[in-house]
């Protein structure tokens, strides 16, 4: 097991991942995000990797202050992330509103793996 580094964005965990798509290898950066079942893309991040609405794999709602918003969901070839690789892994796709930040990486990944977060080394580390 190895340590990854993270960096902080107004005290929250971003993390680097590559998500594999219709066109090759997409690099992101997430929000760390126990509270989300599933991992969570933004539009413009869907659109790069090559997919579309046609694509869906079905419907997605997700709770927010202001209300519940409809989206859907995909299964996208593979990601990797803090040196793990999951093959045919399912995201929701929602408009966030954070510009700098490609999605929310949700439990739908980390309950794969034993996974820790060091704050004062501002690393995690996924066993």
């Amino acid at each position: 097991m190895a340590d990854f580094p993270y960096k902080l964005d107004k005290k929250l965990i971003v993390i680097p991942a590559l998500f594999r798509g219709k066109h090759g290898d997409y690099g992101a950066e997430l929000i760390l995000d126990t509270g989300a079942s599933l991992t969570i893309l933004q539009p413009l991040t869907v659109q790069a990797l090559g997919f579309s609405q046609q694509d869906q794999t079905g419907y997605s709602t997700v709770q927010s202050p202001i209300g519940k918003e409809k989206g859907f969901r995909i299964s996208l070839p593979a990601i990797e992330c803090c040196g793990k690789r999951v093959e045919s892994f399912e995201v929701a796709c929602h408009s966030l509103g954070l510009h700098h930040i490609d999605g929310l990486l949700g439990m739908n990944f980390l309950e794969l793996f034993d996974f820790c977060i060091f704050s004062k080394k501002q690393t995690i580390r996924l066993g």
